[in-house]
């Protein structure tokens, strides 16, 4: 049984995901930092991503007993993405993980980060130029690689709510 959500927010997808869950599971959120918790209650992560990393997991799993971790970027999620934020993270077997796709604003971003995302946005909206077989969350991808805003093709937390019960 978990005691609270915990999520690390940039532009607001975590904290909708957080908040999502929060009132379907009947617990708190909190933003990171700002948590009346104490050390070792047990939590979900929400966390955004950056170059592979869910900030502010490490922080988090000092302080709590993380048992779920919602990995949160701009990307479409497939068959690989729980094994890929397992490695770049180092979250052991024992944690659950369930990977999002959130929405998009450059102009939401911290300066450094939207630096690094003008020049990023080109890569990532190059690779599905030109391509008509997109699904849904590649779409969503691509307008927000190549407009620099947009949002996934669904907000669903169902199957995250079912596991965390």
């Amino acid at each position: 049984m978990f005691n609270a959500i915990v999520y690390s927010s940039c532009t607001g997808s975590s904290k909708r995901y957080a908040e999502m869950l929060s009132a379907q599971l009947h617990i708190p959120a909190h933003p990171l930092g700002k948590e009346p918790l104490r050390p070792g209650s047990k939590i979900i992560f929400v966390g955004w991503v950056f170059a592979g990393k869910v900030m502010g997991y490490k922080k988090a799993a000092k302080k709590y007993d993380v048992g779920a971790v919602v990995s949160v970027g701009m990307s479409p999620v497939g068959s690989k993405s729980e094994a890929i934020a397992r490695k770049n993270n180092s979250l052991g077997t024992g944690i659950k993980v369930f990977c999002r796709q959130g929405a998009f604003n450059i102009n939401k971003l911290p300066l450094p980060f939207k630096l690094i995302m003008q020049v990023k946005n080109k890569e990532i909206a190059g690779r599905f130029e030109g391509r008509t077989d997109l699904s849904d969350a590649e779409k969503a991808t691509y307008k927000m690689a190549s407009t620099g805003v947009g949002e996934p093709p669904c907000w669903c937390v169902d199957d995250i709510v079912e596991s965390c019960k």
